[in-house]
């Protein structure tokens, strides 16, 4: 029993009552600040011609249906989202009733989690459209300089996860399981009597189809990848039983994930997107012409030089620039680096590769590591590169202690090809030698790899949110989107000055 005095000796605190209901007075519009950025987005997206989002709503004005949302609320939500590293419709509908920007773009109205999936990749030609007027808007306030552009890749995770990679026989066998399921299903909605619950079993049976189409798609993305592949390789195969589009790609980190290869091009003034997209393909040596014909697309112009790293260093891409009238800045990987696999392919030692046989005056000669002279015996075109032929003395290789390592498996005489580098390879090579070029070179991680850094460090995009490379390129324009408002608001200022 407590007594008077212990009574006094407690502290008095406040009681809480949290099933008390109350009136309060709320101004939606105090809840942020005037310079927050859900205002400027919402400010921007006014600026914009949203019609094509909006042109297969059904319900209009005066007629009976239900109202929709406006195009620019469900492009400022999404686009502010992203700015927030957020990219779930699920997420964003939960941040709806306490994050102060995605309520005030909302007027606190609550937006089904469906509603914002649907928007989100269901407009690609409206989407694409959208970016290039945000594109042009930054250009006339002179943020965007197509003089110079800085080209790279990255990979970002597919929804897939590692473990839904399969080789064929295991791709069999779960298309043939779920041929089996849909015709079980088939069967027992035939003999169910008309009482039973059709919504459980149309359910039932959409799932079992979509199962059957997605193990097909693999398959047949299997079988597409096997008719590309040598027949040595081809057991080494795995495609993704739940999304056939994604391929097993190697990250920075030096982990194995079914991926996309997401291309990014920046300019190099205020480090702006200017070009994204997305490929299956691990290697980014056929990414750089599409990359400029995405800036001519966003653009309505091309740069005068373009930088990227030695991926995509190839004498196609060289010809294909030179012909646009593009320069491309790209390090060409040194001959001893290219020419390593052929060596070990043919028993060569490295120290006698074909690009250790210097050429002597006149370009007919050739002199090896060892002294000795090879000559030009004909020209011929190997892989669509017309090449010079030249051969050493079947004695004098054969007199010669290094026999072995510079013949190799063929025993000799030894033979070398030069390729005959046409005027647009000559003066790409003599331009990398450059002090500037090599100089601006070095800018490129700096620029280029910023936007990545942003993406995947900052707002930790690091996985895609929907499936197949159609949706997921429509995410990465989102992305690059968020990113380039990101960039306006923190060179608003300037800009502003300068308009």
């Amino acid at each position: 029993m407590e007594t008077t005095e212990q009574a006094k000796s407690r502290i008095k605190t406040i009681a809480l009552d949290r099933q008390q209901i109350r009136w309060a007075e709320f101004d939606l519009d105090t809840l942020i600040e005037q310079d927050h950025p859900a205002r400027i987005i919402w400010e921007l997206s006014r600026r914009f011609d949203l019609k094509q989002f909006e042109a297969k709503q059904k319900t209009r004005e005066g007629e009976a249906g239900r109202p929709c949302w406006p195009a620019q609320v469900l492009v400022s939500v999404w686009v502010y989202s992203y700015t927030l590293g957020v990219a779930s419709a699920r997420a964003i509908e939960r941040m709806l009733s306490h994050e102060p920007g995605l309520r005030w773009l909302a007027a606190d109205e609550r937006i089904n989690y469906h509603t914002l999936a649907d928007f989100l990749v269901g407009h690609r030609e409206a989407l694409n459209d959208l970016f290039a007027q945000l594109l042009t808007l930054l250009e006339t306030v002179g943020l965007v300089d197509l003089q110079t552009l800085l080209h790279d890749g990255t990979k970002v995770r597919a929804v897939a996860g590692r473990g839904s990679l399969h080789r064929r026989k295991t791709l069999e066998n779960r298309l043939r399981k779920a041929k089996q399921v849909v015709k079980k299903l088939e069967i027992q909605a035939e003999a169910e009597e008309e009482a039973c619950d059709k919504k459980r079993r149309a359910a039932q049976q959409r799932a079992a189809w979509e199962r059957l189409d997605r193990a097909q798609a693999a398959l047949e993305k299997l079988t597409q990848l096997e008719s590309e592949t040598s027949a040595g390789e081809r057991a080494e195969l795995r495609v993704s039983d739940s999304e056939a589009e994604a391929r097993k790609m190697k990250h920075a980190d030096g982990s194995w994930a079914p991926s996309y290869n997401v291309q990014v091009t920046t300019e190099a003034q205020s480090r702006l997107i200017v070009g994204i997209g997305i490929t299956d393909a691990a290697n980014d040596t056929q990414q750089l012409l599409p990359a400029l014909e995405t800036v001519q697309n966003n653009c309505g112009a091309l740069p005068e030089k373009i930088i990227a790293d030695n991926g995509y260093a190839t004498r196609d891409n060289v010809e294909q620039t030179s012909q646009l009238g593009v320069e491309l800045i790209a390090p060409w990987k040194e001959d001893q680096s290219r020419q390593a696999g052929a060596c070990k392919r043919n028993g060569i030692e490295v120290e006698f590769a074909a690009s250790t046989f210097s050429p002597q005056r006149g370009g007919k000669k050739l002199t090896c590591p060892a002294g000795k002279t090879l000559v030009l015996i004909q020209q011929k075109v190997h892989h669509g590169l017309l090449r010079n032929m030249f051969e050493a003395r079947a004695a004098d290789c054969q007199r010669c202690r290094h026999l072995q390592s510079c013949c190799g498996d063929r025993g000799g005489p030894r033979r070398v090809e030069r390729v005959l580098e046409s005027p647009a390879m000559k003066q790409y090579l003599s331009r990398m030698k450059q002090r500037a070029v090599k100089e601006l070179y070095g800018k490129r991680s700096e620029i280029a790899e910023f936007p990545h850094m942003w993406a995947k460090a900052v707002k930790r995009w690091r996985r895609f949110s929907v499936r197949g490379m159609v949706k997921a390129g429509m995410e990465a324009v989102w992305v690059a989107f968020a990113y380039n408002v990101t960039q306006y608001l923190r060179l608003k200022p300037a800009s502003q000055a300068a308009a």
